[in-house]
């Protein structure tokens, strides 16, 4: 006989244990939720590989919305995530972000200015003169303009927050199996319950496909074909004797971004392809032809920066237009995606967490209305692309 649950949430890390945590602390749910997650050390999942940036500069006003809703959600971290009057362990960095862009990026960064001004956005527009007093260590040989902000943008520790949800959601009832999933249970037209290792069956009303770099695997056992692809991305550690008080996250057109991380520094390169890697190997090589360059070029100190470590973590990237896929799939009761976040989940973990615990209480969203990221516009052909990709 199948075990019972009310809710299977397929992947335990930091989107996962959001929907976790947000079905466990909401009154008017009562039911069972089990989180199957086969990485018990969560050593290769997005949550604990990321640069966990936090910004609030998108183009769209979904994204917009969704990362205020974060930023809320952190400044009262302890309040909603702290268990037994234990703090919650997360602290955010409030460094800012800054967007550096060319001549011909004005245009864009403008109209992506007064949109998120008018959501509330405290963000500025800095020409190249204010970008040299503010900045002085920044070369700007190719920049014209920069977005910047201060508090509301930043950084947290990505490993902490996912924990913080776990730790809460466990702390409610949730029950996490370190199973992998091996198959999703349908009877026609709905989703009746997941597999697992072991041969256990587990019968829910309600699936949750949450599994990060796996989620195109899993949708397929459902029989939904998402246009995902798994991006490798590797971060750089490195040491600098050059001190920038307050540095914000920073990107540049070429690619390159770097922030402050404790006493030394990180930096990569931003996606430039689509190309399918499994694998969680460091070329050590890009640092000192592609990454190093360009911080000895944009940087004064930088020319001196010495590697210490580095990583690589794969994101989930939608090839349609780089946005997630969030919500229920049509013509299939009670299977919900929360998949190809393209390295904006841990960013929108709390509020994507808040929407699809409303969508499997109410059937519908009532705090963030996230109808744009449904997976109907891969068959309308409607893709919701950002107007500039960092």
């Amino acid at each position: 006989m199948a075990e019972t649950a009310d809710v299977v949430i397929i992947g335990g890390a930091v989107i996962g244990s959001a929907v976790a945590y947000a079905l466990s602390v909401n009154p008017d749910f009562q039911g069972r939720v089990i989180v199957l997650e086969k990485d018990r050390s969560y050593e290769r999942a997005a949550s604990s590989l990321s640069t966990s940036g936090i910004r609030q500069q998108f183009s769209s006003a979904v994204n917009v919305k969704l990362s205020q809703y974060t930023v809320e959600f952190l400044k009262q971290a302890d309040v909603h995530l702290g268990t037994d009057g234990s703090s919650s362990g997360i602290v955010f960095h409030e460094n800012g972000y800054l967007l550096l862009g060319g001549p011909d990026a004005v245009g864009a960064f403008e109209d992506n200015n007064r949109l998120q001004r008018s959501l509330g956005v405290d963000v500025r527009l800095l020409g190249r003169s204010e970008l040299g007093r503010r900045f002085p260590w920044l070369t700007l040989d190719d920049i014209e303009v920069g977005s910047f902000t201060g508090p509301g943008e930043g950084w947290i520790d990505g490993y902490v927050l996912m924990g913080a949800f776990k730790r809460r959601a466990r702390a409610n009832g949730v029950e996490y199996r370190y199973v992998e999933a091996t198959g999703i249970v349908r009877d026609g037209d709905r989703i009746t319950g997941a597999r697992c290792s072991g041969g256990v069956e587990i019968a829910a009303a309600h699936v949750v496909n949450a599994s990060g770099f796996n989620g195109r695997a899993i949708a397929g056992m459902a029989g939904v074909d998402l246009p995902l692809r798994n991006v490798k991305q590797v971060v750089f550690a490195f040491a600098s004797p050059h001190r920038a008080q307050g540095m914000p996250f920073v990107f540049t057109p070429d690619r390159l971004f770097f922030r402050p991380e404790s006493d030394d520094y990180i930096a990569g390169l931003g996606i430039k392809t689509l190309e399918q890697l499994s694998d969680f190997d460091v070329d050590y090589a890009v640092f000192e032809d592609e990454v190093w360059p360009r911080l000895a070029h944009r940087v004064a100190g930088f020319e001196n920066a010495r590697l210490r470590s580095a990583w690589a973590g794969h994101y989930d990237m939608s090839l349609l237009d780089h946005n997630a896929f969030i919500g229920a799939v049509p013509g299939l009761h009670g299977f919900y995606l929360a998949n190809g976040f393209s390295g904006h989940g841990l960013m929108h973990s709390p509020g994507i967490g808040r929407a699809l615990s409303e969508l499997i209480i109410y059937g519908g969203y009532r705090t963030l209305d996230l109808s744009e990221l449904s997976v109907r516009r891969i068959a309308a052909n409607a893709p919701m692309r950002e107007s500039i990709q960092y």
